[in-house]
């Protein structure tokens, strides 16, 4: 079985646009058989257990990760893929310690330079991605990176300084522009006032202030706090740990180290500190690069892409490889469908809200049940993928209906205006009306029943009687009595 490696695609002239992408491609070209495994660029990430690059598909078994990867290379019935079975104990902990200290060091200067930056990012980054992705796909995974580059470096305090000040493509160039907006002279001026002048924003004292010189003074700062401790281990040696072989360690350093080197980006802070003080690191990082790709041409996504206009046997494959230059055994991606493509779509929108993000992130390995001989990788407690793909087949079925609704509507709009008729309010009766009510029914009653009484005591007859007249007027006069007692 063939091993598929699944990448960013090439970028700045090297293999992967990613670093770890770019480490995990150093390590196969120097651990396995050339014939042994493929190289792929994709872009959709839902077949990966981490949901990003790289990733490893062996056979029905797919791994996430470098470090992942390694570790299950290193298991694999069919080697041992393993560049660190000569080290000693010592040179393994320096491996795991120097490893962690690559990965939480180095990433976040990735970040600041390629992606944090504004002008870096526009310039170069962001092109890189358009020649790699569908054009659908040029908005949502760049952003989505820029974002979590931006989520990681929040925490240095570089985001409200003029990282992106264009005042200059060097340091020379920020020097000048900066002594100038200072009030001190450039170096072309025949006349030059003292430098000594340290008022309020002019003179040194502005100079070392301006927000480009407080944000450059503090990413040199970062580079040294990476740059400084693998020279020291590098030292004079051709390999970070010695010997006549590069270790996983040289594997993970080249691919963030070149990251850091071969970018044309504006802003080349990171660039020019290598370049100025670490001549040693920046020789390596060329020898690694040439021992990786096996000359000096550059991996172009044009040459890559070329390739899926050939036959896919191997034979044609290798013969492709050759006439385009290509070291690395590149193979073609697979076409992908148009649901396959929708569905991706949807994951990327869906998956852009920070409470579904923690979802998508599923365990480093995907394995079937016959492949039960390998060692376990420890998993996630996290959902299994059925769930978290059911519910990404529930919300796009959902975004379906609403999209067919919005359509339905435009096609057939309502003739005329929509007008709503509310219902008429009836009055109502309240207690104090009720009261006044019953009391004029009491006053009534009471009257007649005083009216019956007293024409049964004056007599039935006779001259004794009442007459009409007088009667009436009784009961008139026990009306108005009644109420006036009311």
């Amino acid at each position: 079985m063939v091993f598929e490696l699944h990448v960013w695609g090439p970028a700045f002239g090297l293999p992967s646009i990613d670093a770890e992408c770019n480490a995990a491609i150093a390590f196969l070209n120097l651990a396995v058989a050339r014939s042994q495994w493929v190289l792929i660029v994709a872009h959709d990430t839902s077949p990966s257990p981490t949901h990003n690059f790289p990733a490893l598909r062996d056979g029905s078994t797919c791994i996430g990760g470098f470090n992942q990867i390694v570790q299950y290379l290193s298991q694999h019935p069919s080697g041992p893929h393993n560049l660190d079975s000569n080290l000693t104990s010592n040179q393994k902990a320096d491996t795991l310690a120097f490893s962690t200290f690559i990965e939480t060091t180095g990433r976040p200067l990735l970040d600041l330079s390629l992606y944090t930056s504004s002008q870096n990012y526009s310039t170069t980054t962001a092109p890189a991605y358009t020649a790699l992705l569908p054009w659908n796909l040029n908005y949502t995974i760049p952003p989505r990176h820029r974002d979590a580059a931006r989520a990681r470096t929040a925490h240095l305090g570089l985001s409200g300084l003029d990282v992106d000040s264009d005042l200059g493509t060097s340091l020379g160039g920020e020097f000048e522009a900066a002594k100038k907006a200072s009030g001190l002279p450039s170096d072309s001026h025949a006349n030059r006032p003292s430098i000594l002048n340290l008022g309020r924003q002019t003179g040194l004292q502005g100079l070392l202030s301006s927000p480009v010189y407080a944000a450059r003074f503090k990413l040199d700062a970062l580079a040294n706090e990476f740059l400084t401790p693998l020279s020291d281990l590098l030292g004079r040696k051709q390999y970070l740990l010695g010997g006549d072989a590069p270790s996983t360690l040289d594997s993970l350093a080249f691919g963030y180290l070149a990251l850091m080197l071969y970018p044309p980006v504006p802003q080349t802070w990171l660039k020019e500190a290598i370049e100025a003080r670490y001549l040693r690191l920046e020789k390596y990082i060329r020898r690694m690069r040439t021992a990786l790709l096996g000359n000096d041409e550059d991996v172009s996504p044009s040459k890559v892409f070329a390739l899926a206009s050939w036959p896919r046997y191997d034979a044609a494959l290798e013969h492709a490889r050759q006439g385009l230059g290509l070291a690395l055994p590149w193979a073609p991606p697979r076409t992908t469908s148009l649901a396959a493509t929708a569905f991706t779509v949807a994951r990327d929108i869906v998956g852009s809200f920070p409470a579904v993000s923690t979802l998508i992130r599923g365990d480093p390995v995907r394995r079937d049940r016959q492949s039960e001989d390998i060692a376990t990788i420890p998993t996630s407690a996290l959902p299994s993928p059925f769930i978290v793909n059911t519910f990404f087949a529930f919300s796009g079925a959902l975004l379906s209906a609403i999209a067919g609704m919005a359509v339905h509507h435009a096609r057939s709009p309502r003739q005329g205006d929509l007008v709503f008729e509310l219902p008429r309010r009836r009055p109502q009766q309240t207690f104090a009306q009720a009261g006044d009510f019953l009391g004029v029914l009491t006053d009534q009653i009471r009257a007649e029943r005083d009216w019956n009484e007293r024409w049964q005591r004056e007599g039935s007859g006779g001259d004794g009687g009442l007459g009409a007249e007088e009667a009436m007027g009784v009961v008139d006069e026990v009306v108005v009595e009644g109420v006036g007692e009311r």
